[in-house]
């Protein structure tokens, strides 16, 4: 009996832990109206994970510093994108800085998108 006790509450540890990992891996944005203003300035706004830490995010900014500058405030883990070029190949290469810094989804609005779906709606 104790058995399938343990076993019950480790399998019900491992789903907590692989639901609260899934959670680790969205940005959230803050809405569809201020993603079509983004659009149009090059500016851009993503609430990242607690897990993604200061030091990823920076030597991931390295690699597309031809398309954006990149500022990420520690405290809030809020990461502003400044696009050099604002147009569509410059746009994706954000997609490419959020998958190298372990996001898969983007939050928008309350929902949540993998990422070449945000990039089709928002980024296109």
């Amino acid at each position: 009996m104790s058995r399938i006790f343990l076993t019950a509450v480790l399998l019900l540890g491992l789903s907590i832990t692989a639901i609260g990992q899934e959670k680790s891996k969205i940005a959230t944005t803050k809405g569809a109206t201020e993603l079509t203003k983004s659009k149009e300035s090059g500016n851009y706004s993503f609430t990242l994970p607690k897990e993604v830490t200061a030091i990823t995010v920076e030597q991931n900014a390295k690699s597309y510093v031809m398309y954006f500058r990149l500022d990420f405030n520690e405290t809030t883990h809020e990461a502003l994108i400044k696009m050099i070029t604002n147009d569509e190949k410059s746009r994706h290469v954000i997609c490419r800085f959020m998958i190298s810094s372990g996001i898969e989804k983007i939050s928008v609005d309350g929902k949540e998108m993998i990422i070449e779906d945000f990039f089709t709606t928002f980024l296109k």
